[in-house]
Protein backbone atom coordinates (compact mmCIF):
# COMPACT_ATOMS: atom_id res chain seq x y z
CA UNK A 1 0.00 0.00 0.00
CA UNK A 2 1.38 3.41 -1.01
CA UNK A 3 1.98 5.76 1.80
CA UNK A 4 -0.12 9.09 1.38
CA UNK A 5 1.85 12.30 0.08
CA UNK A 6 2.25 14.47 3.57
CA UNK A 7 2.66 18.19 3.25
CA UNK A 8 5.46 19.96 5.04
CA UNK A 9 5.09 23.65 5.57
CA UNK A 10 7.11 26.52 6.35
CA UNK A 11 8.15 29.89 5.47
CA UNK A 12 9.80 33.27 6.13
CA UNK A 13 9.70 36.64 6.11
CA UNK A 14 6.41 37.32 4.14
CA UNK A 15 6.16 33.72 2.86
CA UNK A 16 4.98 30.54 2.84
CA UNK A 17 6.13 27.46 1.95
CA UNK A 18 4.22 24.04 1.40
CA UNK A 19 6.46 21.25 0.16
CA UNK A 20 4.13 18.23 -0.82
CA UNK A 21 6.69 14.88 -0.20
CA UNK A 22 5.82 10.81 -1.20
CA UNK A 23 7.38 9.59 1.55
CA UNK A 24 9.34 9.75 4.72
CA UNK A 25 12.09 10.00 2.89
CA UNK A 26 11.13 13.47 1.19
CA UNK A 27 9.73 14.80 3.78
CA UNK A 28 13.30 13.95 6.03
CA UNK A 29 14.84 16.17 3.52
CA UNK A 30 12.13 19.50 3.55
CA UNK A 31 12.49 18.86 7.41
CA UNK A 32 16.32 19.30 7.38
CA UNK A 33 16.54 22.38 4.96
CA UNK A 34 13.68 24.14 7.06
CA UNK A 35 13.95 23.54 10.35
CA UNK A 36 14.40 26.37 11.90
CA UNK A 37 12.94 28.48 9.61
CA UNK A 38 10.67 31.25 11.26
CA UNK A 39 7.43 31.39 10.38
CA UNK A 40 5.98 34.06 8.99
CA UNK A 41 2.96 36.45 9.66
CA UNK A 42 -0.51 34.80 8.55
CA UNK A 43 -2.03 35.70 5.44
CA UNK A 44 1.24 35.37 3.62
CA UNK A 45 1.13 34.23 0.17
CA UNK A 46 1.69 30.58 -0.34
CA UNK A 47 4.05 28.81 -3.02
CA UNK A 48 3.76 24.97 -3.47
CA UNK A 49 6.29 22.54 -4.29
CA UNK A 50 7.00 18.56 -4.49
CA UNK A 51 9.63 16.16 -4.09
CA UNK A 52 9.41 13.10 -4.97
CA UNK A 53 11.54 10.60 -3.90
CA UNK A 54 11.93 7.15 -6.07
CA UNK A 55 13.13 3.47 -4.53
CA UNK A 56 14.86 1.41 -5.02
CA UNK A 57 17.04 3.47 -7.48
CA UNK A 58 18.05 7.12 -4.94
CA UNK A 59 16.30 8.89 -7.98
CA UNK A 60 14.80 12.42 -7.20
CA UNK A 61 12.44 15.20 -8.51
CA UNK A 62 11.79 18.68 -7.42
CA UNK A 63 8.34 20.23 -8.76
CA UNK A 64 6.77 23.48 -8.66
CA UNK A 65 2.82 22.51 -10.55
CA UNK A 66 4.02 21.08 -13.65
CA UNK A 67 7.61 22.47 -14.04
CA UNK A 68 10.31 20.30 -13.00
CA UNK A 69 13.33 22.00 -11.30
CA UNK A 70 15.10 18.77 -10.72
CA UNK A 71 15.67 15.68 -11.62
CA UNK A 72 18.47 12.81 -10.91
CA UNK A 73 20.53 11.29 -7.84
CA UNK A 74 21.74 14.33 -6.01
CA UNK A 75 19.81 15.06 -2.36
CA UNK A 76 22.38 17.89 -2.24
CA UNK A 77 21.86 19.44 -5.76
CA UNK A 78 17.76 18.75 -5.06
CA UNK A 79 18.15 21.20 -1.67
CA UNK A 80 19.91 23.38 -3.27
CA UNK A 81 17.80 23.82 -5.80
CA UNK A 82 14.98 24.12 -4.06
CA UNK A 83 16.90 26.66 -1.03
CA UNK A 84 17.50 28.95 -4.16
CA UNK A 85 13.73 29.33 -5.43
CA UNK A 86 12.71 29.78 -1.72
CA UNK A 87 15.39 32.60 -0.98
CA UNK A 88 14.19 34.13 -4.16
CA UNK A 89 10.93 34.28 -3.47
CA UNK A 90 11.93 35.61 -0.15
CA UNK A 91 13.35 38.54 -1.35
CA UNK A 92 12.04 39.19 -4.64
CA UNK A 93 8.75 41.68 -3.22
CA UNK A 94 10.04 41.83 0.40
CA UNK A 95 9.39 45.43 0.98
CA UNK A 96 9.57 45.66 5.24
CA UNK A 97 13.14 45.12 6.07
CA UNK A 98 16.80 45.24 4.01
CA UNK A 99 17.25 42.21 2.99
CA UNK A 100 21.00 41.51 2.76
CA UNK A 101 22.85 38.74 0.89
CA UNK A 102 25.05 38.13 4.34
CA UNK A 103 26.00 35.34 6.98
CA UNK A 104 25.89 36.03 10.91
CA UNK A 105 26.74 34.99 14.19
CA UNK A 106 26.45 36.04 17.90
CA UNK A 107 29.14 35.55 20.46
CA UNK A 108 27.63 37.07 24.09
CA UNK A 109 26.01 40.87 23.17
CA UNK A 110 27.89 40.90 19.97
CA UNK A 111 26.18 40.17 16.81
CA UNK A 112 28.41 40.01 14.02
CA UNK A 113 27.07 40.70 9.90
CA UNK A 114 29.27 39.16 7.19
CA UNK A 115 27.96 40.70 4.22
CA UNK A 116 29.62 40.01 0.95
CA UNK A 117 28.90 38.21 -2.53
CA UNK A 118 29.18 34.31 -3.60
CA UNK A 119 32.69 33.29 -3.37
CA UNK A 120 34.01 35.96 -1.20
CA UNK A 121 34.06 32.99 2.09
CA UNK A 122 31.12 34.34 4.20
CA UNK A 123 30.01 30.77 4.42
CA UNK A 124 33.19 29.04 5.07
CA UNK A 125 34.47 31.49 7.87
CA UNK A 126 30.85 31.20 9.46
CA UNK A 127 31.78 27.56 9.74
CA UNK A 128 34.69 28.42 11.65
CA UNK A 129 33.43 30.66 13.66
CA UNK A 130 30.98 28.65 14.81
CA UNK A 131 33.06 25.60 15.37
CA UNK A 132 35.31 28.11 17.75
CA UNK A 133 32.22 29.03 20.04
CA UNK A 134 29.69 31.81 17.66
CA UNK A 135 26.32 31.25 17.62
CA UNK A 136 24.90 30.40 13.65
CA UNK A 137 22.41 32.79 12.61
CA UNK A 138 22.31 32.56 9.16
CA UNK A 139 25.19 32.11 6.42
CA UNK A 140 23.31 33.76 3.02
CA UNK A 141 20.54 35.65 4.24
CA UNK A 142 19.90 38.49 6.60
CA UNK A 143 16.66 41.10 6.60
CA UNK A 144 17.44 43.71 8.88
CA UNK A 145 14.49 46.22 10.62
CA UNK A 146 15.25 49.74 10.39
CA UNK A 147 16.56 49.67 13.90
CA UNK A 148 19.20 47.20 12.89
CA UNK A 149 16.93 44.13 14.52
CA UNK A 150 18.29 40.89 12.66
CA UNK A 151 15.50 38.25 10.84
CA UNK A 152 18.04 35.65 10.45
CA UNK A 153 17.65 32.86 7.15
CA UNK A 154 18.48 29.59 9.50
CA UNK A 155 19.44 26.98 7.14
CA UNK A 156 22.26 24.33 6.77
CA UNK A 157 25.40 25.92 6.30
CA UNK A 158 26.77 25.67 3.21
CA UNK A 159 30.09 25.06 1.87
CA UNK A 160 30.52 25.16 -2.14
CA UNK A 161 34.38 23.96 -1.77
CA UNK A 162 35.73 20.70 -3.29
CA UNK A 163 37.07 19.20 -0.32
CA UNK A 164 34.65 18.21 2.25
CA UNK A 165 34.43 20.30 5.26
CA UNK A 166 34.44 17.16 7.62
CA UNK A 167 38.37 17.10 8.16
CA UNK A 168 38.47 21.16 9.07
CA UNK A 169 34.83 21.50 10.99
CA UNK A 170 35.05 18.17 12.30
CA UNK A 171 38.58 16.79 13.20
CA UNK A 172 37.23 13.84 15.92
CA UNK A 173 35.50 11.86 12.77
CA UNK A 174 33.13 12.05 10.22
CA UNK A 175 29.53 13.42 11.19
CA UNK A 176 26.28 11.93 9.84
CA UNK A 177 23.32 14.23 8.40
CA UNK A 178 25.76 15.77 5.90
CA UNK A 179 24.34 16.20 1.95
CA UNK A 180 27.72 16.39 0.05
CA UNK A 181 27.96 16.47 -3.56
CA UNK A 182 31.09 17.86 -5.92
CA UNK A 183 29.34 20.67 -6.29
CA UNK A 184 29.53 21.62 -2.20
CA UNK A 185 28.18 20.51 1.20
CA UNK A 186 24.99 21.49 3.34
CA UNK A 187 25.95 20.90 6.99
CA UNK A 188 23.22 21.31 9.90
CA UNK A 189 24.03 23.94 12.15
CA UNK A 190 23.41 21.82 14.66
CA UNK A 191 26.03 19.60 14.60
CA UNK A 192 28.39 22.62 15.30
CA UNK A 193 25.67 24.60 17.42
CA UNK A 194 24.41 22.16 20.07
CA UNK A 195 21.51 23.27 21.75
CA UNK A 196 20.70 25.98 19.21
CA UNK A 197 18.09 28.26 20.00
CA UNK A 198 16.44 30.69 17.31
CA UNK A 199 17.88 34.04 17.95
CA UNK A 200 16.96 37.75 16.62
CA UNK A 201 19.25 40.28 18.19
CA UNK A 202 20.05 43.60 16.91
CA UNK A 203 23.53 43.61 14.57
CA UNK A 204 26.12 45.30 17.06
CA UNK A 205 29.37 44.71 14.19
CA UNK A 206 29.69 44.65 10.41
CA UNK A 207 32.78 42.56 8.90
CA UNK A 208 33.14 42.31 5.17
CA UNK A 209 35.34 39.44 4.24
CA UNK A 210 37.44 38.40 1.63
CA UNK A 211 39.20 35.25 1.28
CA UNK A 212 42.37 35.77 -0.90
CA UNK A 213 44.91 32.82 -1.35
CA UNK A 214 48.59 33.13 -0.06
CA UNK A 215 47.97 37.14 1.17
CA UNK A 216 48.72 38.61 4.60
CA UNK A 217 45.87 39.24 6.72
CA UNK A 218 44.61 42.44 7.11
CA UNK A 219 42.24 44.17 9.48
CA UNK A 220 40.80 47.71 9.31
CA UNK A 221 38.28 49.30 10.87
CA UNK A 222 36.45 51.58 8.21
CA UNK A 223 33.57 54.48 8.67
CA UNK A 224 30.01 54.28 8.89
CA UNK A 225 30.23 56.15 5.09
CA UNK A 226 32.49 53.74 4.08
CA UNK A 227 30.81 50.92 5.69
CA UNK A 228 27.36 52.01 4.34
CA UNK A 229 28.38 52.10 0.88
CA UNK A 230 30.03 48.41 1.30
CA UNK A 231 26.83 47.09 2.43
CA UNK A 232 24.22 48.63 -0.21
CA UNK A 233 26.40 46.24 -2.73
CA UNK A 234 25.01 43.58 -0.60
CA UNK A 235 21.61 44.77 -0.53
CA UNK A 236 19.25 42.85 -2.29
CA UNK A 237 15.89 44.28 -2.26
CA UNK A 238 17.04 47.88 -2.47
CA UNK A 239 14.43 48.87 -5.73
CA UNK A 240 11.50 47.54 -3.03
CA UNK A 241 12.17 50.28 -0.41
CA UNK A 242 11.35 54.10 0.03
CA UNK A 243 14.38 55.59 -1.02
CA UNK A 244 16.06 52.20 -1.63
CA UNK A 245 16.75 52.36 2.22
CA UNK A 246 19.67 54.53 2.00
CA UNK A 247 19.35 56.44 4.88
CA UNK A 248 17.75 54.02 6.97
CA UNK A 249 20.86 51.53 6.31
CA UNK A 250 23.40 54.44 6.91
CA UNK A 251 21.88 55.39 10.48
CA UNK A 252 21.72 51.54 11.13
CA UNK A 253 25.75 51.60 10.14
CA UNK A 254 26.56 54.43 12.72
CA UNK A 255 25.45 52.55 15.83
CA UNK A 256 27.85 49.67 14.54
CA UNK A 257 31.63 49.23 14.54
CA UNK A 258 32.27 48.34 11.16
CA UNK A 259 35.83 46.50 9.80
CA UNK A 260 37.63 45.05 6.70
CA UNK A 261 39.08 41.59 6.92
CA UNK A 262 41.17 39.91 4.11
CA UNK A 263 42.49 36.67 5.40
CA UNK A 264 43.85 33.32 3.81
CA UNK A 265 44.07 30.51 6.26
CA UNK A 266 42.37 29.47 9.30
CA UNK A 267 45.43 30.37 10.87
CA UNK A 268 44.65 34.11 9.92
CA UNK A 269 41.38 33.72 11.77
CA UNK A 270 42.76 32.00 14.98
CA UNK A 271 45.12 34.72 15.36
CA UNK A 272 42.32 36.94 14.71
CA UNK A 273 39.80 35.43 16.20
CA UNK A 274 41.49 33.75 19.51
CA UNK A 275 39.17 33.95 22.47
CA UNK A 276 42.34 35.57 24.75
CA UNK A 277 42.36 38.30 22.09
CA UNK A 278 39.59 40.33 23.26
CA UNK A 279 37.93 41.45 20.02
CA UNK A 280 35.09 39.46 20.39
Amino acid sequence: MKSRPKVYQTGFADQLFAIECNNRDAYALAEFLFLDFSAPASGARTRRYAIISSAPEPMLSLWQGERRLYSGASRYQLAYTLMNEVIFHCINSHATHHALHAAAVLRGDRCILLPGKSGQGKSTITGWLISHGFHYLSDELVLLTGKGQTLPLTRPLNLKVNNPPESWLFPGGDKGGILSSEQGSMIPHRLLCPGFIARQPSVTDVIFPEYRPGAALAWEEISPAKSSLYLLESHVNARNLSGHGVSELAAIVKQCRSFQLRYSSFADLHTLFNTSSGLF
